[in-house]
């Protein structure tokens, strides 16, 4: 099939798509779990016509299982009505006493899918299953594991998208955490988190202090807090305008941004598969400074069919809000919004110093998003920090940390050191007690 044909097929299914999400989003919701599955089931259909990669449209479980890991499926409510998904990657390791658990979680765009997607070889979550830990990769509120609520209906009630970080840290990251000590009958657990996944531990911990004592360690990848010295050139622009663009947003009924399916990740799907993998490269140049060429054009390729999921608007304006302010603080709802929330007329800034539980961070030179000036304001203000660990590689970046080939050599020995440090002996002391 030539190019035009390409184009052809894809604006035609582009267009059927649409139609397909508007016609769901009118149905009650009973019927629309039954049409969006079958709104799933056609857009496989549809790339399967257009030759796309098998692994572009598999989900985390059919991933693992593909690649021979068993999986289980959680889910957790947490206390302000938000239904999760965790995924438990099932180790195929024999031992006499329970597995140390691992909570992952993934950035702002992303879904759990990030930490498999790179392939047995590269993928955390398959390696940490490979070392004998229990993973747990959750799914943040509102992407595409995480879309469903106990009264709020995602298509229908603005009130679901209002949410960033915050909320994150403090209903979505406790509550997990709960459910997995209640499973596994672990005292504690630890915590890996990349991007916005270190983001909402920060918060978590700072805002809910005695979840310290639950954590044995947390491996921050690519830790973002501060953001003031951020090199990324399309943030730097738009961060002034993040809450104009999200009043826009959300007036125009689109406090969803770039999630599975949708217009905007279809196109960039298709780009990717079909035009130029090269796109693949220079987009994730732009926004996070790749270009040390160590990411497998199939993890690129796949990462911009699983990595946009969905997340609110509110969550980019509160990234907006942090940069423009040069402070790690709670959102800002104006004045007003800020007294009644916090009973300050300004957004109480994050006290950090307030994590007691060991914190490891991982980080690189040539990361657009998460600097290492802003990462020296962190480490000053963490009260125990256990390492900050530059990667030995200049080129490094963003993604790096969860998709290069050079993983298993440079970041992967780090996480399992301090896994191992922190879980090996205590945890088989804790079971065999």
């Amino acid at each position: 099939m030539d190019i035009h044909k390409y184009n052809i097929v894809f604006i035609i299914g582009a267009i059927y798509i649409t139609f397909l999400e508007h016609h769901v989003s009118t149905l009650p919701a009973a019927r629309q779990d039954t049409l969006e599955s079958y709104s799933n089931s056609n857009i496989r259909s549809f790339k399967k016509a257009l030759g796309y990669d098998e692994e572009t449209y598999l989900n985390f479980t059919e991933l693992a299982t593909k690649y021979g890991y068993r999986t289980e499926e959680h889910t957790i409510t947490t206390e302000d009505g938000y239904i999760l998904k965790a995924f438990r990657i099932l180790t195929n390791c024999q031992e006499p006493y329970k597995r140390p658990p691992v909570l992952l979680m993934h950035g702002v765009f992303d879904s759990s899918d990030v930490w498999i997607i790179a392939g047995k070889d590269i993928g955390i979550g398959y390696l940490l299953a490979d070392y004998c830990y229990d993973v747990w990769a959750l799914n943040h509120r509102g992407n595409k594991y995480s879309r469903k609520h106990v009264y709020y209906n995602p298509d229908t009630d603005m009130e679901f998208w209002n949410y960033s970080f915050d909320e994150h840290g403090h209903f979505d990251i406790p509550a997990t955490i709960d459910y997995i000590i209640q499973v596994t009958k672990h005292k504690k657990l630890s915590y890996i988190g990349h991007s916005q996944g270190t983001t909402d531990f920060f918060a978590m911990a700072s805002l809910k202090p005695e979840y310290n004592k639950k954590i044995r360690v947390s491996i921050q990848l690519a830790p973002v807090a501060w953001m003031t010295n951020i090199f990324n050139p399309i943030l730097k622009v738009i961060s002034p305008a993040t809450h104009l663009l999200k009043i826009f947003l959300d007036s125009s009924g689109n406090s969803e941004l770039l999630a599975e399916n949708h217009l905007i990740q279809l196109m960039f799907e298709m780009l990717c598969q079909v035009v130029s993998k090269s796109f693949c490269i220079s987009t994730l140049h732009a926004t996070t400074g790749y270009e040390d060429g160590s990411i497998p054009t199939k993890t690129l390729v796949l990462a911009f069919s699983h990595v946009l999921s969905g997340t609110s608007s509110k969550s980019l304006a509160h990234f907006g809000q942090i940069i423009k302010s040069k402070h790690f603080q709670r959102y800002d709802e104006g004045t007003k919004g800020n007294m009644k929330r916090y009973g300050t007329p300004t957004p109480p800034k994050y006290n950090v110093s307030l994590i007691t539980s060991p914190v490891v961070l991982i980080c690189a030179e040539n990361d657009w998003v998460s600097s290492l000036k802003d990462i020296d304001i962190l480490s000053s203000k963490l009260s125990n920090l256990v390492e900050k660990y530059v990667v030995p590689e200049p080129k490094w970046s963003h993604h790096n940390h969860v998709w290069s080939t050079k993983l298993p050599n440079y970041v992967f020995p780090k996480i399992i050191e301090y896994l191992d440090k922190f879980n090996w002996q205590t945890s088989v002391n804790d079971n065999l007690q």
